[in-house]
Order: C-alpha cells, then sequence, then structure tokens
C-alpha cells in the first residue's frame, strides 16, 4: 500500500481522499486542513492523524506520496514542499496560479526524480477516454474541428473563494475542458481567443465570470469552440460536457454515457449512425498514480503535459483581458 499524506480535507478535498482510499492502493496516513470539520471527517474514517500545518504531519509520519488538495494559491507551495520531502504528488487542478510557479513544481519534480501528476480525472471518464481512442484509430479521418459545451447550475461557484476568482470560469472549470480537447487534438494549441463575462442576474453580487467562449486553433489545422457557463436554468449538461468532434470522414458526439459515431460513407448509404456505451478503463486516475508510482514513469496527466493545458487558461484570461488572440506560452 502507498502511504498518502492528505493536504487539503474538505470540498473537492473530501472526495480526493475517499477515492484514493476507495481505490484500494492508498493508505491515508495523516491528513492537513485549517478545517477542525474537515479533519474530524477525515480521523474519523481513516482513523490517520490530523495536523494543521503540512510541516508537522512530515515531521510526525512516514508517507510515500502528497496528495495537494487546497485552494489554488497554495498549490505550488505546498507541492514544491513535499517534492522537497521526498514525495511524489497528486496536485488538484489548476497546478498553480502562474506559469512561472507551474513550470517551478514541474522542474523539482524532474530535478529530484518524482512523480508530479496533476488530478485532471476526466481524461479517464469513458466516454473521453473511448473518444480519444476512437480519434486515435482514425474512425472519423483527420480531426479538423470540436465543439465544447460546458453548463451546470451551481450555487458553490458563487459564494466562498471561487466567487471571488476574476476568471471563475476559466481557473476553476475550463483548466479541465481545454485539457480534454487538448487530449483529443494531440496537437500544440498556436492561438486563443476569448471572452468570460459576469452574467447579469439579478440578486447576484460577485466578482467572478458565470459565463465564458473561446476558440482555440492547433496545428493541423485543428479548431475548437467553446461555451460554458454555470448559471444554466435549461439543460445543464453536467460536468462531464459535451462534445461534437468532426473530422474529415466523420463526426463524433460525445455525451455523458455514450458516444454517437457516424461516418460520411455510412450517412451517404443511409446507415444509422453507431452508439457506443463504453466500459470504465481498466486504468483510471488513482490507479494511475499508484502505477506511476511504481513504474517511476509518467501518467496521462503528467506536470509536464500539463503545462500546455495551464498554457491555455492563462492565455484565455489574458485574451478577455486585453480583447487580443494570445499565443499560448508554456515557457
Amino acid at each position: 500500500m502507498i502511504r498518502l499524506l492528505c493536504v487539503g480535507l474538505g470540498g473537492m478535498g473530501r472526495h480526493d481522499w475517499n477515492s484514493a482510499i476507495d481505490c484500494g492502493g492508498f493508505t491515508a496516513v495523516a491528513g492537513v486542513d485549517v478545517s477542525e470539520e474537515a479533519r474530524t471527517a477525515f480521523a474519523e474514517k481513516t482513523g490517520a492523524p490530523t495536523f494543521t500545518d503540512m510541516a508537522d504531519a512530515l515531521a510526525a509520519v512516514e508517507a510515500d506520496a502528497a496528495l495537494i488538495s487546497t485552494p489554488d494559491k497554495f498549490h505550488a507551495p505546498l507541492t514544491l514542499a513535499a517534492l522537497d520531502a521526498g514525495l511524489d504528488v497528486i496536485c488538484e487542478k489548476p497546478m498553480a496560479e502562474s506559469v512561472e510557479d507551474a513550470q517551478r513544481m514541474h522542474a523539482s519534480a524532474v530535478e529530484r526524480g518524482r512523480m508530479l501528476m496533476i488530478h485532471h480525472q476526466l481524461r479517464w471518464h469513458p466516454t473521453w477516454f473511448e473518444a480519444r481512442r476512437q480519434v486515435a484509430a482514425g474512425a472519423i479521418g483527420a480531426l479538423r474541428r470540436i465543439d465544447h459545451h460546458f453548463s451546470v447550475h451551481s450555487d458553490v461557484c458563487v459564494r466562498g473563494y471561487r466567487s471571488q476568482l476574476r476568471h471563475l470560469v476559466f481557473q476553476d472549470l475550463s483548466i479541465h475542458h481545454f485539457d480534454l480537447i487538448r487530449y483529443l487534438v494531440d496537437a500544440p494549441c498556436v492561438s486563443v481567443y476569448a471572452k468570460d463575462w459576469i452574467g447579469d442576474e439579478p440578486g447576484l453580487t460577485i466578482e467572478a465570470a458565470t459565463d465564458a467562449i473561446a476558440i482555440l486553433e492547433f496545428e493541423g489545422p485543428v479548431r475548437a469552440s467553446y461555451t460554458a457557463s454555470v448559471r444554466e436554468l435549461i439543460d445543464p449538461v453536467g460536468y462531464i460536457c459535451q462534445a461534437r468532434v468532426h473530422g474529415t470522414e466523420g463526426e463524433l458526439f460525445i455525451g455523458q454515457e455514450q458516444i454517437t459515431l457516424q461516418t460520411r460513407a455510412a450517412h451517404a448509404e443511409g446507415t444509422e449512425p453507431v452508439i457506443i456505451k463504453p466500459e470504465a478503463p481498466a486504468v483510471g486516475t488513482w490507479a494511475a498514480f499508484a502505477q506511476a508510482i511504481e513504474t517511476r514513469q509518467p501518467t496521462l496527466t503528467h506536470s509536464g503535459d500539463n503545462l500546455q493545458s495551464l498554457a491555455l487558461m492563462f492565455a484565455a484570461m489574458e485574451s478577455s483581458e486585453t480583447g487580443r488572440v494570445v499565443v499560448p506560452i508554456t515557457g
């Protein structure tokens, strides 16, 4: 069993450390959080000691890896401290609040021979995992366009620290979606044009953008359109998102539980689209992290790859602020 130090026990952190334990490959050896309520819930399930400071936890217990699932501004310093202590790390998204901090995190992991994985679990979701397989196998020919849509009606996003994120959608959510688009395209992004804004909703007094759009252009050429809202009233698609993926020879529609595939040849013959209901991949997020620790081989969402997704997030934020097309910069 891999001994896991869990830092950030509430919110997404609670989901993350529960998933780690439930997957069967990890045992929690300590938890760190400033919230007494979060520490109590963690201790009741795991029986592990809890702390309010990660340094105290590192001094008190032996661990192989750390989960960093705190508010974004703490990702870089806590990850760097864990790497300095010789631990492999899985860090919640976004990787860091600046490209420079993310580069330092990646460089530290490489220098120390540690695994640094970013928790982009949607790459292992059955429909997205299968969509990537279909695209890579040439099922729709050469990829040319992706239309990606995300919408929820979330109260969580408009309170707490998230309500103070100027670029809420891009920073807290689009980082997942841009990563999924990159996962399918598998080519460098050359430009981003984006806009985000606060929805005109009576009684909503926050500084955070609730809606966003973006156009991303990749080598190929492949173009992606992106739309997002956290206050959708009618038929929100949910956190798994939806996408239409267009190729030279066909099209995929990615839904919550299934993929619809239609080729130009089949359409011309009057053949109905194929419905694919994929099973979960053999390896999920936490099993992939365990494999990386055991084999010392990077995962799908290792820090070096994630720098590319993070660059799209920052490019979208810059484009929205300046009104210009932005070239993503990773280093």
